[in-house]
């Protein structure tokens, strides 16, 4: 799976946009998605340029 951040959300058309770490901007669907908000790091799938199966990426706490 590949990781990045969500830079655009468009709750009221389901669609969105992630910078991928790799630099590239990727567009998904936001039936593809759980709960997510622009900003959030996830992790997701590809197909061709979409991603596909984002899921967000829990943050790790220091103790």
């Amino acid at each position: 799976m590949m990781r990045g951040r969500i830079v655009l959300s468009n709750d009221r058309d389901y669609v969105g946009i992630i910078e991928s770490d790799d630099g590239l901007a990727r567009p998904f669907s936001g039936m593809e998605t759980q709960t997510i908000r622009e900003g959030q790091r996830v992790s997701f799938d590809t197909v061709g340029a979409k991603a596909t199966n984002v899921a967000p990426v829990a943050r790790v706490r220091p103790h």
